[in-house]
């Protein structure tokens, strides 16, 4: 049986590089991994999930279950890494201080590591602009994105012109910064995407793009474009995000989910929008305890995502936002976790980044410039260069191949938040609600009558319904338990199948019984089910 090596860190994945790791996954463990298409991109991508389990133990619909997505936004390459290093964390027992064969025995891990497939060619073969997917009309001088000095690279375009609002960074020439009100000696320039244009006729340029964001196309709050960019038609309009919706919502023992992100580095919990005093103090309580374990093991801070700002700004809203959906309608405790940016590479830290002043923040590219001189062989930024484009004349050609500015350091990446994010999600993982059957007893009342009693527990930390807000929504599903019988017992009193609510983490349990008529050495199931804590079943004989 092959090995299964640690994901690459020399770069990012391309397509057909992830399908190659997925399918060594499946060949080095397929005791406890399958690959499943949730469904095909417009660009006839499959979108991989690779479930992870012991497959010996149970069937994974059985098991409670734990979502992670990566890779939402293009650029973000780092999310299916980090993806990738949990799999091969999960499958190789890593680390050795963690029960992970147990885990792996009593939890289904749906893990996608990149839940943008379309998007993310595009930012890796082109380095081009894009969020998750963007649309480009063709229309009467509208520049559209595309490689025209034939370098293989969509890069950006600076062109000399006296109403220029960028001019050339006096610290390094190839930074562009913000021109000044005050700013009267030149050059000054106007800067592009690198593109084309569509029947120019040396009008001034437009960029009519329509920009999807995958992540403000979740149903929670979600609000139409004119008021929150990126939202799409409709919740889950995205071919991509319906699928991963039909999944989810056919797998009703999930109980965890968490996505990988890449802005600056941080621990993102609910709410998107609104207040914190709007998630019941209970659940507030887990989501910091779960966000500063995380927070120490990736090793930077926590934030709620509408703190998720510079400091000088008002709180954020975003509508359509995946944690809030995670939490609002599910009721799980949702976390996103941005693995960091060029910035965080070069050194900045999250406090830094959100303190800064706006007219500290041309700097920043400064330490993004020498980051990239330290490390030539990323080849992240390309020299400014002259090029005679056919409708522009004469303009250079250059800059950063952008997803280089939204990824983290490769080697810390490697080192600490990787392996440290993929240990978060296990132990978080190890909450999972477990129901159980304790304490049976049988007893002879009077000839062919016996009195069953069994206590019905929840042995994990997590109660069965995971959320305090999870007690209000009608799809957590109460715990269930049935008495099976053979043809030798009946049931004479007590109901054969009953709800019995939820049951709290630990400490959780019903006492039940029931009276049955039925011969000496007569065979009983008795079921516990719960979509979040899983099945347990106990043998009876009677006699």
């Amino acid at each position: 049986m092959p090995l299964l090596p640690p994901p690459r860190y020399d770069g990012w994945y391309s397509f057909d590089q992830l399908t190659d790791y997925l399918n060594g996954a499946v060949a080095a463990r397929p005791d406890c991994c399958k690959l499943h298409s949730l469904g095909r991109t417009p660009e006839s991508r499959d979108l991989w999930m690779l479930e992870v389990t012991d497959f010996a133990t149970g069937a994974p619909e059985h098991k409670p279950g734990f979502l992670v997505h990566g890779n939402i936004h293009a650029k973000e390459v780092a999310g299916c890494t980090a993806a990738l290093q949990l799999i091969h964390d999960l499958l190789t027992g890593t680390p050795d201080d963690l029960d992970v064969k147990r885990l792996l025995n009593e939890v289904v891990f749906y893990v996608i590591p990149r839940l943008n497939p379309d998007g993310a060619e595009f930012a890796l073969t082109t380095g081009g602009e894009i969020r998750s997917r963007i649309d480009e009309p063709h229309e009467p001088n509208a520049l559209y994105q595309q490689d025209v000095d034939g370098d293989g690279w969509i890069l950006s375009m600076r062109i000399e012109r006296p109403d220029g609002d960028m001019k050339i960074s006096k610290d390094d020439p190839r930074s562009m910064v913000p021109r000044k009100p005050e700013d009267a000696d030149g050059p000054f320039f106007k800067v592009y995407p690198e593109g084309a244009i569509d029947d120019y006729d040396g009008g001034e340029i437009r960029r009519p793009v329509r920009s999807h964001d995958f992540n403000r196309n979740w149903p929670a709050n979600w609000a139409q474009e004119h008021e929150q960019g990126g939202a799409g038609d409709f919740p889950f309009s995205e071919p991509e995000m319906r699928a991963l919706a039909d999944f989810v919502y056919a797998h009703p023992n999930i109980f965890g989910i968490l996505g990988f992100h890449c802005g600056t580095n941080g621990i993102l919990t609910p709410p998107s929008t609104g207040s914190e005093e709007d998630i019941p103090a209970a659940d507030r309580k887990v989501f910091k305890d779960l966000g500063a374990r995380a927070a120490e093991l990736c090793g930077f801070g926590m934030r709620a995502t509408i703190d998720y700002r510079h400091d000088s700004q008002p709180p954020i809203s975003l509508r359509g936002h995946s944690a809030d959906w995670g939490y609002q309608h599910l009721g799980l405790f949702h976390f996103e976790i941005e693995l960091g940016n060029i910035y965080n590479a070069a050194g900045m830290t999250q406090e830094e980044f959100f303190a800064a002043e706006p007219d500290e923040r041309p700097l920043w590219e400064l330490d993004a410039l020498r980051y990239h001189d330290e490390h030539p062989e990323h080849e992240m930024f390309v020299d400014w260069h002259e090029f005679e484009h056919p409708q522009l004349g004469r303009v250079e050609i250059g800059g950063w191949k952008r997803f280089w500015l939204i990824s983290p350091s490769l080697d810390e990446l490697r080192e600490r938040i990787a392996p440290g994010s993929a240990r978060f999600i296990m132990e978080y993982a190890e909450r999972h609600a477990a129901v159980c059957i304790r304490h049976v007893t049988v007893d002879r009342l009077d000839g062919s009558i016996y009195r069953v009693r069994a206590t019905v527990a929840n042995s994990g930390a997590f109660p069965t319904n995971v959320s305090q807000h999870g007690l209000s929504l009608k799809a957590m599903k109460p715990v269930t338990v049935e008495l099976i019988t053979s043809g030798e017992a009946e049931v004479v009193s007590r109901r054969r199948y009953q709800e019995i609510g939820h049951l709290a983490g630990l400490t959780g349990s019903r006492e039940l019984e029931w009276f049955i008529r039925g011969e000496e050495g007569a065979r009983l199931t008795i079921r516990a089910s719960s979509d979040k804590g899983g099945i347990a079943e106990e043998q009876v004989l009677l006699g």
